[in-house]
């Protein structure tokens, strides 16, 4: 159902937020499901957790259900997880609970009818089939891509050049010989793009979320004008990086292309703090050979779908997996040296209770823009990635609304 507030964009409209009907109208979610999320690279997990033959995960996006799995020859594999006979999904979780995971598969068996297939998605066994006429079935495959230590799968057949950006942020930290030390997945009643608007801004992280503006003393900085305290903790915190042989990587501020869009930015933290964590001080032992990197951090997005944070001692990764046209899940994987034996509550500490503030503030908008007096707003000087990311979003639509 269409409200009041049309998607139909006028170009020099550039300043405001999207109309309601973009985040509750089903059509429009439709088209996104069909062109938009079948087409971007989505993260389906960190390669560490795929490492042996038969190790894999399961991504669940909007009726979408994808295995990656690593087949005979080490090799990462995408397959649509339908059976080719009725139907029927064939693994049903996502294998990253600890309690509960299968370390490898040697076939994946369809429990309605026990068809088989081996790693490749090739079907080896179909009861029934006496000819044999049916063994040159398959499941249906995608591409799969891996940079900087993650895997992605995506429909697409073209080599996605921008998540090359990944190994120029993340080679020096070596995730893909860490180990996944906790997971967790959030389910927020909203629209993906609520959640994606408001992790490219944190011009509301310091009236929502004291614990994060505690830790990242720039956060309070900039609030209270005081850019003069941020800029001395910068060239100190990096003088003192590069002097123990991490450079952070150069930074790129939201580049866009027509498929997606990416950034990093590389920003200390301030007041003494070693890592994101309730104490400030580290965790564990360093990710690579990024130890230096100690006091400092790394915010980073490949767009629409992925957001990262990197601290000397952990990697957080969300993955955004829309659900229906408002209901999102947000799958986190928090990403540790293979020695590291802390706790699960403080390394997750921080950042639970950060996504536990932004899922009340993202559901609460969802309610605002459903409303028949919502109108889009403008947009303010901080939100300058959130007002790039609308810009990128009503281009695609334009092109894939017809």
């Amino acid at each position: 159902m269409m409200n009041h507030s049309s998607i139909d964009i006028i170009e020099d409209e550039i300043t405001k937020s999207l109309p309601g009907n973009s985040y509750t109208d089903l059509d429009i979610f439709e088209k996104e499901r069909r062109f938009l999320f079948r087409s971007q690279p989505i993260m389906a997990a960190p390669s560490c957790h795929l490492q042996k033959k038969g190790s894999y995960t399961v991504t669940d996006i909007a009726l979408e259900s994808i295995i990656t799995i690593k087949d005979k020859d080490g090799l990462p594999k995408a397959m649509a997880n339908t059976c080719r006979h009725r139907g029927k999904r064939l693994l049903k979780d996502n294998n990253l609970n600890a309690k509960d995971k299968i370390d490898s598969l040697k076939s994946i068996v369809c429990p309605y009818h026990a068809w088989r297939y081996d790693l490749d998605g090739k079907l080896i066994i179909a009861r029934g089939d006496e000819s044999g006429s049916l063994k040159g079935l398959c499941l249906r495959k995608l591409q799969t891509q891996e940079a900087g230590g993650l895997t992605f799968y995506h429909g697409s057949s073209r080599h996605f050049k921008e998540l090359d950006e990944l190994n120029k942020v993340l080679g020096t930290h070596s995730i893909e010989n860490g180990k996944i030390s906790a997971t967790k997945s959030y389910k927020v009643n909203a629209n993906w793009k609520l959640w994606t608007e408001n992790f490219l801004e944190c011009w509301h992280c310091a009236p929502n979320h004291p614990e994060l503006s505690e830790n990242k003393g720039f956060i309070n900085q900039f609030e209270e004008g005081r850019e003069d305290l941020y800029i001395d903790d910068d060239i100190n915190w990096r003088e003192k990086a590069e002097q123990g042989g991490w450079t952070p990587p150069e930074e790129v501020d939201f580049q866009d292309t027509d498929k997606m869009f990416y950034f990093n930015v590389s920003l200390p933290l301030g007041k003494g703090k070693l890592t994101a964590s309730k104490t400030g001080q580290r965790l564990g032992p360093a990710l690579g050979t990024a130890n230096s990197m100690e006091g400092g951090a790394i915010f980073a997005c490949m767009g629409p779908f992925l957001f990262y944070l990197v601290y000397v001692d952990y990697v957080i990764i969300f993955a955004i997996r829309p659900v229906s046209v408002n209901e999102t899940n947000v799958e986190t994987f928090w990403v540790t040296s293979k020695d590291f034996n802390g706790t699960e509550d403080d390394l997750t500490w921080l950042w639970n209770t950060t996504l536990q503030q932004d899922i009340e503030l993202v559901e609460e908008t969802q309610k605002g823009v459903s409303s028949l007096y919502y109108l889009p707003g403008p947009f303010q000087g901080d939100e300058y990635r959130t007002q790039a990311f609308t810009r990128w979003w009503k281009k695609w639509y334009q092109k894939h609304k017809a």
